[in-house]
């Protein structure tokens, strides 16, 4: 008698699914941690994936990052010839040398490597002049000359259109001599930066003036007319009768915002037709009582041509 046990002649999926260790081994218990590890970790960051964590970026007053147009004087740049000053000499090495101290170094060092002291505050980092590689516009003599006139605004480079053509090129010399194995410019380099800005000619530079002060001299052109309209406002007009001046002084109820926007700056407002619509879309933002809008044709009309003649007045 055969005393060997019987084995079963099909596997047990049931009891595989109740102890799959049985099918996969140790490799089973593996792949339960990492599917729970990756769960884990998509729960926990389910926000950020959605996005809905991300604080909003809110922008300062754009206004604080304007910057007003420096003043200049109007003056006279007298031409070069640039065959000659795209020669160097130890005259505008030295020039240059001297500009450079004067205008550079704040950013660019004394040695010009672009650890300035103020390197530290500009991205992208100041121009390393030691360095061919990387120029915007490039290391020729045409090429940075370009540079100093137009500046480079993505950079943080300012124009230096205010020297003469002649203090720019010495500068180009000297920024060039830190750095040995400078490309040379070819005749026709030469002749097209000459096309371009006409430097053979000269220029006369008109004087400019920050726009702040100009807006301050405008107001200060502009202020009789200001105060003229303040005195017509404080005036008491003639209320009985049906005519523009009584519907003038029965219906605002601010006659100097009334005036401010029709007298003195509504000269743009040439119809009835406009003068209505502008009135009847807020009357209280312009100085009307609300119920100005109930006026008729003719009585439009009339408080149209007041206010129209109160422009002569000025």
């Amino acid at each position: 008698m055969d005393n060997k046990p019987d084995f079963k002649a099909e596997m047990d999926f049931k009891d595989l699914l109740r102890k799959p260790h049985k099918l996969f081994g140790y490799s089973y218990v593996y792949f339960v941690l990492l599917v729970g590890s990756l769960g884990y970790f998509y729960i926990t960051n389910l926000t950020q994936i959605g996005k809905n964590s991300v604080s909003p970026l809110v922008l300062g007053d754009s206004t604080a990052f304007l910057k007003d147009i420096p003043f200049q004087s109007p003056r006279i740049l007298p031409p070069v010839d640039v065959m000659k000053v795209s020669v160097e000499t130890p005259e505008l090495l030295a020039r240059g040398k001297e500009l450079f101290n004067a205008n550079c170094t704040s950013c660019h060092g004394d040695a010009g490597d672009g650890n300035g002291p103020t390197a530290v505050m500009l991205n992208p980092k100041p121009r390393d002049f030691h360095s061919l590689a990387g120029w915007t516009n490039g290391p020729k003599i045409s090429q940075i000359y370009k540079t100093l006139q137009e500046g480079i605004v993505r950079n943080g480079m300012a124009s230096y259109n205010y020297l003469s053509p002649a203090d720019r090129f010495a500068i180009i010399h000297y920024v060039r001599s830190f750095s040995p194995g400078q490309p040379v410019d070819s005749p026709p380099d030469l002749m097209a930066l000459e096309t371009t800005y006409q430097l053979s000619k000269g220029s006369d530079i008109p004087g400019q003036i920050p726009i702040k002060k100009a807006a301050e001299l405008v107001a200060a052109e502009t202020g009789p007319s200001v105060a003229m309209v303040r005195e017509l406002a404080g005036k008491q007009y003639d209320r009985t009768g049906a005519g523009g001046e009584a519907l003038f002084e029965r219906l605002c109820a601010d006659k100097e915002k009334v005036l401010t926007a029709f007298v003195l700056h509504g000269t743009s407002i040439s119809t009835v037709e406009h003068f209505v619509r502008s009135v009847t879309s807020d009357p209280v933002q312009v100085g009307f009582r609300a119920e100005v809008v109930r006026l008729s044709r003719a009585q439009w009309v009339s408080l149209y041509q007041f206010l129209s003649g109160m422009r002569g007045e000025r």
